[in-house]
């Protein structure tokens, strides 16, 4: 065995460990049994009418559908403008505050 070989794989394993259930959530929730099992029994997109049927969470779903769609979209426009002044001009404590838009690439997942 390589040396090394074996942290590799243990990375491997952990992260197909993390992350297999995020892969399967979309599969199941397209599922046309209430009991989460493979074999699928068939595929409906009756789950999510009801979610909107449900006097709790329909209004929640709305929300949050809101929520996510006004923040990527702002993100997106606040990226620009950042990505625009790094690159164009200089001021002071740009190291600093480019590193500070850089930190969610470095920072796992895991730890967020």
């Amino acid at each position: 065995m390589r040396k090394g070989s074996g942290v590799r794989l243990y990375t491997i394993f952990y992260l197909i460990f993390l992350y297999l259930p995020i892969l399967l959530l979309p599969l199941f929730a397209f599922n046309a049994g209430t009991i989460i099992k493979l074999p699928l029994e068939g595929f409906t997109t009756e789950w999510f009418g009801k979610l909107f049927q449900h006097p709790g969470l329909g209004p929640a779903a709305w929300t949050s559908l809101k929520i996510a769609v006004t923040v990527s979209i702002l993100s997106t426009i606040l990226g620009i403008f950042a990505a625009r002044a790094g690159t164009k001009y200089t001021f002071r404590g740009k190291g600093g505050i480019l590193g500070l838009i850089m930190l969610p690439l470095v920072l796992p997942e895991v730890v967020l």
